[in-house]
């Protein structure tokens, strides 16, 4: 009896053990070996409490490992092209067959596009009109467009930034006072959100759960950051702010935020766990541009009047400063982190400093006003408000003792012409980063440039747009690591789908076949619903309690409905291993939970409800601070 009880009690703790750690369910595993090349393709669930079978809508992710299979070394810089489509043609009815099929796809023809085209790339313009427009390169109506399709916009954007995994786009609408969120899978606006102010820049925490919206206004209570979750579309957080246009950067290890604020003449210096000011700065001048340079762990802010530049530590304690000329522009650090760019667009000059000595190394002279510049791994691109040309320098030349300096043009006429040019660039780097592409508002065109070409090898018509400023959209697949490949992508259409592969080098066609099920309506899929009924930020101190407590409802007649078993799951904000804290029953109150402890750290804290069956609910934001 005694080894009956030990063997049931180690068999829970192998299931309980399992349990913990649940992986997402895999809807396809395949492995290929073709021209001398292994390659396994895999679709996985995001979650691992995503339904046994994949459901259209839904996010997956498709992932791709190829190896040599004579040395078994990783094929690294694989160009492989990747199509999702039904596995029966719309036109025929009929099942093509693997090599027909990607054929068509190759062809260009726009009758026989897939359902998801992960090859290639589009480039979004942010429009006057206002609106975004998607252009495919790939494809040219009559040579007259590219136009793939338009997002139409509230009103007209002034800052944009996108994940680096191409999901998602926020765009700045600052007449508006709102943030378009688009889903960058489906080409599709998710939503306006409203703010208290205007927003005028947007800028991603380094680990990209959150974004910092720099907002301004007339009032004084207009001026602020209001931090948004990139999951939930939710704010978590506002920061009150001097007034003033603000600029946002963050140190390395992502633990500071410094903010300007120019016409109030300060810095802020905030803490991003806790969201509380470390220290407001009186800089005695208007801060036209910051950067954080991560080898000194120092601060940069120019001083565009006087023409200075100033050096604080991360506490906000000036270091030095050093003259150059005045009317100087946003500063910019190159690839390697050797050299800081400050364009001087009222001086027509570029000032080009050594970051490890801080000395001028070079200054050069550009006419046009320069005001602009995008780093490749070769040149730097640097855009002029007065004239057509764009200023190619050599990132290699900066060493010797005369920088290389090439134009190129871009269009007829320059940017100024344009009234309320967006802080959001005119210029976009190629996919490959071995160009770019040029807004050109008066042609309404983007020009496309190749590195090592003297001008433009094409050019992208908008079709009734007029493109302010550009961004490269990747549709593919990408190398996450040597040898792997990875994109994330909604599954467009239930029942049977194929999954197309092709590659030239080497030389690789093949289609894999799954099922999708249609989407379960949130009524099929839950009825219940758990409301918090405590604020849902809720800031405690250190050495203090948290409390939690959420009642349970049937979402459809609005009665208490009790569940067997509730939990909640506490993620840090700057990552690492999440807390299970265990809710119970409360014997008074019918269909409420509750749980309280205390938070083992100073920080930001995301909140989740979990119960043994689906249920709707949001999540709660803890701040502890000291």
């Amino acid at each position: 009896m005694m080894k009956f009880h030990i063997a049931v009690i180690g068999l829970l703790q192998l299931l309980m053990a399992t349990l913990a750690h649940a992986v997402p369910p895999r809807y396809l595993e395949r492995q290929i070996e073709r021209e001398g090349v292994s390659m396994t393709v895999r679709i996985d669930a995001l979650d691992e409490q995503a339904p046994s079978t994949p459901q259209a809508g839904q996010l997956v992710r498709l992932s791709l490992d190829g190896k040599r299979l004579a040395d078994d070394q990783a094929l690294s810089n694989w160009r492989i092209g990747a199509w999702l489509d039904r596995e029966t043609d719309a036109m025929s009815g009929a099942v093509p067959i693997c090599g027909q099929r990607i054929g068509r796809y190759l062809s260009g023809n726009l009758v026989n596009r897939p359902l998801l085209d992960l090859t290639g790339y589009f480039v979004l313009t942010m429009d006057a009109e206002p609106s975004v427009s998607v252009l495919d390169p790939s494809v040219s109506f009559s040579g007259r467009s590219s136009l793939y399709s338009a997002m139409k916009l509230d009103g007209k954007g002034f800052d944009w930034i996108k994940t680096s995994d191409d999901m998602r786009l926020f765009i700045a609408i600052p007449h508006q006072k709102k943030l378009a969120i688009v889903d960058l899978q489906t080409l599709t606006i998710q939503d306006h959100v409203a703010l208290p102010g205007q927003p005028t820049r947007v800028v991603l925490q380094p680990d990209e759960r959150l974004l910092w919206v720099g907002l301004t206004g007339t009032a004084a209570e207009d001026n602020a950051i209001e931090i948004i979750d990139t999951v939930h579309d939710k704010a978590i957080a506002r920061i009150p702010l001097p007034p003033g246009y603000h600029e946002i950067v963050f140190s390395s290890d992502g633990r500071h935020a410094f903010i300007s604020n120019r016409q109030s003449q300060s810095l802020t210096i905030v803490d991003t766990a806790t969201f509380k000011v470390v220290r407001q700065v009186e800089l005695g001048f208007e801060p036209i541009s910051l950067m954080f340079v991560d080898a000194s762990a120092l601060l940069w802010v120019v001083d565009a009047k006087a023409g200075k530049i100033h050096r604080f530590d991360v506490k906000g304690k000036p270091v030095d400063h050093w003259m150059l000329d005045p009317g100087l522009g946003p500063i910019r650090l190159t690839p390697d982190s050797r050299y800081a760019l400050v364009v001087n667009p009222s001086q027509h000059q570029i000032h080009v400093i050594d970051v490890a000595t801080a000395q001028e190394k070079h200054r050069i002279t550009l006419s046009g006003q320069p005001y602009d510049i995008l780093f490749s791994a070769q040149y730097a691109y640097i855009r002029t408000l007065h004239n057509e040309q764009i200023g190619l320098l050599s990132l290699s030349s900066l060493d010797a003792g005369q920088p290389i300096l090439k134009p190129v043009p871009a269009g007829a006429g320059g940017l100024a012409a344009m009234h309320d040019l967006p802080r959001a660039s005119s210029m976009a780097l190629t996919l490959d980063r071995a160009g770019a592409f040029f807004t050109t508002p008066s042609e309404r065109t983007l020009y496309h440039y190749m590195e090592g070409m003297n001008s433009p090898s094409s050019g992208l018509k908008t079709y009734g747009h007029t493109p302010l400023a550009a961004m490269v959209v990747q549709r593919g697949l990408r190398e996450i690591s040597p040898g792997r490949y990875s994109a994330v992508i909604r599954l467009p259409a239930s029942k049977r789908m194929v999954v197309a592969l092709a590659s030239e080098a080497p030389v690789l066609r093949e289609c894999l076949g799954f099922t999708v099920d249609m989407a379960v309506s949130p009524k099929q899929a839950s009825s219940l619903s758990a409301q918090w009924l405590n604020d849902t930020v809720q800031t405690v101190r250190g050495n203090s309690e948290a409390d939690f407590r959420v009642r349970v409802k049937d979402q459809h007649d609005d009665t208490e409905t009790p569940v067997r078993q509730m939990q909640l799951r506490i993620v840090p904000a700057h990552g690492g291993t999440a807390t299970i804290w265990t809710m119970r029953a409360d014997p008074d109150k019918q269909g409420e939970w509750v749980a309280s402890g205390q938070l083992p750290q100073v920080g930001g804290y995301y909140v989740h409800i979990e119960a043994d069956q689906p249920l709707t609910s949001s999540f709660m934001t803890v701040l502890v601070e000291k």
